[in-house]
């Protein structure tokens, strides 16, 4: 198909974190919305459809549909598009939530930090990033039943792999963890296993394990009254200056600001094309 049209116009892009107070009323957009959450969880009421969402799940909602999504259990960070859809083949793709899989999580973050820290062609390295990974899913979802199980077995025991990885890591957010260490846990050399993460993911182990305990000592800014040196060695950091200096280098704000604010930092990018 021959077209000088971009795949999609975007409108609107905006990442944004939030505690207890998060609750949007019921609203419309008159063009598609695509909204994902990073962590945490969303209930979202789409006319008389409820879904929860869970970090990596997204949902393409059509538009004039009345959404209204709100905090559930967990401070949440979420970003949304508004976008004019072109051309795009994404039928089967509208009103349902979809997981982010693991191939397209280095597209994910890479979007995520451009609304972050905008540089030089933001807006055209975003719509393509935009385009790539809704294209993905589109795919993800017409692939499903149709999947030649057997070709994709040695992907399927790798993400299995990847997921067994991020639990660990989860779970000894406290603990200085080495590649050694994941080696001996999972019975694979250090240098195969940083590669199989690295390839499904698109990120290190340490570049993930940081953003893990970044996500951590967030949601316990938020959820728990624990003294914030208590929640720096909680997510592995003995030095609570070195936590501090971290926190407010990758968040722009001390963790003592964040819990004052409740967590509301918002980052719109500003669309200019």
């Amino acid at each position: 198909m021959e077209t000088n049209k971009s795949p999609l116009n975007i409108r609107e892009i905006v990442y944004n974190e939030a505690g207890t107070s998060y609750n949007i009323p019921p609203h419309t957009h008159s063009v598609l919305q695509w909204y994902c959450v990073v962590f945490g969880n969303v209930d979202i009421s789409c006319n008389e459809n409820f879904f929860t969402l869970q970090p990596d799940d997204s949902i393409l909602i059509s538009p004039n549909v009345i959404r209204a999504p709100k905090y559930h259990n967990k401070s949440v960070g979420y970003f949304y598009v508004l976008f004019e859809n072109h051309h795009l083949n994404l039928e089967n793709l509208t009103d349902k939530v979809v997981m982010i899989p693991n191939e397209l999580h280095f597209d994910l973050n890479t979007l995520i930090n451009e609304i972050y820290r905008p540089g030089e062609n933001t807006y055209e390295l975003v719509e393509a990033l935009v385009t790539r990974i809704l294209i993905g899913l589109e795919r993800k979802i017409r692939n499903h039943n149709s999947t030649d199980n057997s070709s994709n077995l040695n992907i399927r025991s790798q993400n299995e792999l990847l997921n067994q990885i991020e639990a660990y890591l989860q779970r000894n957010l406290q603990k200085n963890i080495s590649r050694r260490d994941l080696s001996e846990v999972f019975h694979i050399s250090s240098s195969h296993l940083a590669r199989i993460f690295r390839n499904i993911s698109g990120i290190s182990i340490s570049k993930r394990l940081f953003q893990m305990r970044i996500e951590r000592a967030k949601q316990l800014l938020l959820e728990s009254s624990l003294p914030i040196s208590e929640i720096s060695l909680q997510v592995g950091y003995t030095n609570f200056s070195h936590f501090t200096n971290i926190f407010r280098k990758e968040m722009g704000i001390t963790p003592s600001d964040f819990r004052r604010t409740q967590g509301n930092i918002r980052r719109k990018l500003n669309i200019d094309h």
